[in-house]
Parts: structure tokens; sequence; C-alpha cells
């Protein structure tokens, strides 16, 4: 199922349909930001949060420090999300793509930076968190 991401990442403020209290939730879907590539898709059900604005330049100014290759595409994420993921947690740079809403930049595990127990501990994130 292909959500639209024209605000927040996840919940019902994304435009997510409601689901049936008897059928499981659908995955959630979030484009590539690289045409031709195929979305990510996550199941609903993954524990997840969106970092508030100033985490977010945070974990961004990490990341381009940390990563030469992501410093060099420039942008800068509309959205950071702390992601549970394939059995460990994940971060996703989510930039504005138009009309179109969200794309997904990048994905970064989130053992590599340092302030990511403390985030754990304060965001603790869970399935259909958002950043309301």
């Amino acid at each position: 199922m292909r959500l639209p991401l024209a605000g927040l990442v996840f919940g019902v403020a994304a435009g997510l349909p409601a689901a049936p209290s008897a059928a499981a939730p659908p995955d959630l879907e979030l484009p590539s930001c690289v045409a031709g590539s195929p979305p990510l898709r996550v199941p609903a059900t993954a524990a997840r949060t969106v970092l508030d604005a100033a985490d977010s330049r945070h974990f961004n100014a990490a990341a381009q420090a940390r990563y030469p290759l992501y410093r060099r595409g420039g942008g800068v994420p509309a959205q950071v999300v702390l992601l549970w993921r394939g059995g460990q947690w994940q971060y996703l740079t989510l930039w504005a793509d138009g009309a179109n809403g969200l794309c997904l930049a990048a994905a970064f595990a989130a053992d590599r930076f340092d302030f990511t127990p403390a985030w754990l501990a304060r965001y603790r994130p869970r399935a259909g968190d958002t950043d309301d």
C-alpha cells in the first residue's frame, strides 16, 4: 500500500486510512528520493518516533561529520525518524519532495551515534508514534 507522506511520517495525520479493528494494519511505504529505487516498506507495528527539530539538526550535523558522501548530498532533512527495523535501531532522513510529500534520502545504523541511547530513553519509540 502506498501512503501519502504530505505531513507527518506515520499515523493518522499522514493520511493513513483507518484500519478495521479486526484487520492487521497495512505496512507503511516510504518512497525513495532516488528515481527508480524501490520504496522502503515498514511494518505498521514497527516502533518509531519522529525527532524534534533541534534533534533533527543535531543528527544531520553528526551524520554529515561521519559520512562525507552524505555531506556531499547537501540536503537538509525535513524529518528524521528513529525506527526499529531489521533487528536494530535506524535513523531515516526524509527530504521534502515537492508536491509529493516526503521521500527517503538515507538510512543510518543508530548504534554508530553516541547520543542514540539517550534519545531512545527520552523518546521511547513505539508503534504508531508521530511528532505531535
